[in-house]
């Protein structure tokens, strides 16, 4: 997680026309997204890090900046910030942490991230709220609930449409039949090679999601299945991936 903010003005003037459009639709949340790909051997060291970055801008009550933190079944850490106006993309909570915690012990800090991972990035993505099924308000986090499941679905440019127009009819068919089954659709934006529609779903872990997509299945699966094979249509690839929430790594500043 090596600074990833400080660089992030460089960026606002391409990705400006993409944050407008979001923040102007009600029905979208961005999200910004810096990606670790940790060495399996460094897992310690690397969330020992990031404890103390988490612990520093608790102490020094960093307001500028909040983050999620999921960590995947490949060991990629992903930490999810919400954007909501280009203001709050060209604040630099790592600056403020800097000028109170002084920048020599904030570079040394970040330096140590240095021999734990291969790769690290930053991406957009978007929360697509019309098309998500959480009957409750729509959140990210799901209290009890760490474990994800998470669909990827990449579609082409000329799929792109159905693929939306099909999802809204599988949230129609959720809300008919009271599923007790929810999810969250987000889509890809800024800096992701092709596009792509996720689905996250949450739950207590494996076993529980699997018994509650097998329930959902019993109780909808005359409408469910048609729906399904109609997004494979549109589908041009689909991975699945898994990971925990982690909240120790997460970091939201007192009020």
């Amino acid at each position: 997680m090596k600074q990833a903010k400080i660089t992030i003005s460089l960026i606002l003037l391409i990705i400006a026309p993409f944050l407008g459009l979001a923040q102007e639709e009600k029905s979208y949340q961005a999200f910004w997204v810096h990606e670790d790909r940790v060495k399996p051997g460094m897992t310690d060291t690397y969330e020992k890090v990031t404890k103390d970055l988490v612990a520093a801008c608790k102490e020094h009550n960093v307001q500028e900046t909040e983050w999620i933190t999921l960590r995947m079944n490949d060991n990629k850490y992903l930490y999810v910030s919400p954007i909501n106006s280009l203001a709050d993309l060209d604040k630099n909570g790592f600056a403020t942490l800097s000028e109170k915690m002084g920048a020599d012990k904030m570079n040394a800090l970040f330096a140590r991230y240095d021999e734990t991972y291969n790769k690290h990035g930053d991406y957009v993505i978007y929360l697509n709220k019309e098309l998500s099924y959480q009957p409750g308000g729509i959140s990210q986090t799901v209290e009890g609930e760490n474990y994800r499941v998470m669909y990827y679905n990449y579609v082409t440019p000329e799929n792109d449409k159905g693929f939306a127009d099909t999802m809204k009819k599988m949230k129609a068919a959720f809300e008919k039949n009271n599923s007790k089954m929810h999810y969250r659709v987000y889509k890809s934006g800024f800096g992701v090679m092709g596009t792509f529609y996720m689905v996250a779903l949450a739950s207590k872990g494996e076993a529980h999601g699997a018994q509650r997509g097998d329930e959902n299945w019993n109780l909808m699966k005359d409408d469910f299945e048609p729906l399904l094979k109609e997004l494979n249509k549109h589908t041009s690839k689909m991975e699945e991936r898994r990971g925990w929430m982690r909240p120790d790594l997460a970091y939201k500043p007192a009020k």
